[in-house]
């Protein structure tokens, strides 16, 4: 794939999200929540139009793209030939329904495996954090700088601690600045590559939570790994941590000493 494919796809799907910015104040005022595997597991009129639009703006535009999308496109058999797309159309879809804020869209663009292109919309914020590859990453089209490094003492961390243990729970908090958790991946990362967050963790993030992640983290300098500092498929997903590289040690190994998040 070329710089000027990338460049007119970029253009292209850019018209697309503001596009969907001028819907999503009708669907806010009309917004209908349905449950999926539990009561926790919400699902909304907004994600199911989201990734419909997105459906049919591949279609008219780039017909030979896939889909792989939160709400109904799981398909896998072919993703890694060609250009792919991952999407989440609503991440943190919690915090939408019971807050109307720290929501976003997950957009990223594979072509035969590999990250091309990366969105993450904080619609609340209307923050842009855009990535492409081999021209770095921005927020709002201003070129953002490769964090500085900080060791863990130093550095708020954000994970999700369903199903980590009460002493590595208590290890992270006692050796990290500060905790904080947003509740939705891609912003929770997006803190990451600002720098305003050290590390964060999610121990079961789905292909889509993370799908923009990787380019961000390639552009960025930063460390994205699973748990055991291997590289994560992007179809899959899985326990996966983004870093700040001068934590990134001290966070693992605090994760693994005790069991971790194998309760």
């Amino acid at each position: 794939m070329t710089d000027e494919m990338l460049y007119q796809i970029d253009e292209a799907v850019i018209k697309w999200l503001d596009d969907e910015k001028q819907k999503i104040p009708a669907l806010l005022k009309d917004m209908k929540t349905t449950t999926k595997t539990d009561r926790f597991d919400l699902v909304t009129n907004i994600d199911k139009a989201i990734e419909q639009s997105f459906e049919q703006f591949l279609m008219n535009t780039f017909p030979d793209h896939q889909l792989y999308g939160e709400e109904g496109h799981h398909e896998i058999a072919h993703l890694r030939e060609g250009a792919t797309w991952v999407l989440d159309p609503i991440d943190g879809t919690v915090n939408l329904v019971k807050q109307q804020d720290d929501f976003c869209i997950i957009l990223a663009l594979f072509y035969n495996g590999k990250p091309m292109l990366s969105y993450i919309y904080d619609y609340s914020r209307q923050h842009l954090f855009k990535a492409r590859k081999g021209y770095g990453a921005y927020l709002n089209e201003q070129s953002l700088a490769p964090p500085q490094a900080y060791p863990l003492h130093e550095s708020i961390i954000s994970f999700n601690n369903k199903v980590m243990n009460d002493e590595t729970i208590h290890d992270l908090l006692n050796h990290s600045f500060a905790y904080r958790l947003i509740g939705a991946c891609g912003l929770d990362s997006a803190k990451v590559f600002t720098g305003q967050f050290g590390a964060h963790i999610h121990t079961n993030a789905k292909p889509w939570d993370i799908g923009a992640q990787f380019l961000f983290a390639e552009e960025l300098g930063l460390k994205m790994t699973n748990f055991y500092r291997e590289p994560i498929d992007f179809i899959q997903g899985g326990p996966f941590i983004i870093s700040n590289p001068g934590c990134y040690e001290e966070v693992l190994a605090l994760l693994l000493q005790k069991g971790g998040y194998q309760i």
